[in-house]
């Protein structure tokens, strides 16, 4: 579920625009997210795992392996984000693939795919970067942690 939950987000930051288009995505009435950097399709770049302590330390970082590098993540002019990630499930590369409605406020740099919030800590025509609270404890200081993911177009 969580691998799910991050191609999600990964899939719902990554979209193509046209080069040297750094306009940000302004919502309307429709819900329509048009000529936005947001739109087009990414891949990720790199993952970690970050501290709900500081939301800043580094757990653990995690390059995409052959598998993974096949993952594609598209936010479409018409709010809908399509997502075809792969994953590495006994030693076998699965693709696993979600289509569903996403909104980005860039007022607030908030990416909502489905239900499912990130904060956009960085924007750009080329680079998306987003953070994710889980429900882990991944260094077992008792605190829920965070994912990082960086993608690129």
């Amino acid at each position: 579920m969580k691998k799910l939950l991050v191609g999600i987000f990964a899939a719902g930051a990554i979209s193509s625009c046209s080069v040297g288009d750094d306009t940000l995505p302004m919502p309307d009435n429709s819900g329509n997210n048009n000529n936005t950097n947001i739109v087009g399709v990414w891949k990720i770049q790199t993952q970690y795992q970050i501290s709900g302590t500081n939301k800043e330390t580094v757990i653990a970082e995690k390059v995409p392996d052959d598998c993974k590098k096949q993952g594609t993540y598209e936010f479409k002019n018409d709010g809908k984000y399509y997502m075809a990630d792969y994953n590495n499930v006994d030693s076998v590369c699965k693709k696993t693939e979600a289509t569903t409605p996403y909104e980005y406020n860039p007022a607030h740099m908030k990416l909502t795919i489905g239900s499912n919030v990130a904060d956009v800590l960085e924007l750009s025509s080329s680079k998306l970067v987003i953070l994710v609270a889980t429900n882990e404890d991944y260094n077992g200081d008792g605190i829920k942690d965070y994912d990082k993911t960086v993608f690129y177009k």
